[in-house]
């Protein structure tokens, strides 16, 4: 090879390097614009994600409120009384039974009605509502429990006195018989 041809072949793969130079610094100049466009899209991300976390916070402590303020619905509260009745029943009876007395049916619904109303007085009381149905939709679940796990004896001597209109039962009973 002469000088000639060496030298060609030399200018030949400087000016290849050199579009190569240009090429890399183009590819770098684009590159630069992507990581601009990129950090951009970034820091817009952040904000969205800031501003969607602060409405979740938001919507999160509304629907607390909701909650709050959602009582129980007409099937809950007839599961409530449903309840309710059937223990009460059972309540009377088995306080006849300790009582070893065989009571009438007026003073069997009486007693009962004693009954309802005492857990009735005791749910209120320990979901700290004036009306049952003030109890919150998400404890009615809580509240059937709640009365499913009394007992008898979870009323005082003084609850499941007999009342006036119970000795009057007795009395008139007792004196038509």
């Amino acid at each position: 090879m002469n000088k000639t041809d060496a030298l060609d072949a030399l200018m030949g793969a400087v000016k290849m390097q050199g579009e190569q130079a240009v090429q890399l610094v183009n590819q770098n100049e684009t590159l630069q614009e992507i990581l601009k466009e990129m950090t951009g899209l970034k820091e817009e991300m952040d904000k969205t994600a800031a501003t969607t976390k602060r409405r979740l916070g938001e919507v999160e402590n509304l629907v607390s409120e909701i909650d709050k303020r959602v009582h129980i619905d007409d099937a809950e509260a007839s599961e409530i009384k449903s309840i309710i009745g059937r223990q009460a029943h059972a309540f009377a009876k088995e306080y006849f039974a300790q009582a070893g007395t065989t009571p009438s049916d007026n003073l069997f619904a009486s007693k009962k009605g004693q009954f309802i109303r005492l857990q009735h007085s005791h749910l209120k009381h320990h979901f700290n509502v004036t009306k049952y149905t003030h109890i919150k939709h998400t404890e009615a679940q809580q509240a059937f429990e709640f009365l499913k796990s009394l007992k008898l004896s979870a009323f005082s001597l003084f609850e499941t006195r007999e009342t006036p209109k119970q000795k009057e039962i007795i009395a008139l009973e007792s004196g038509v018989a």
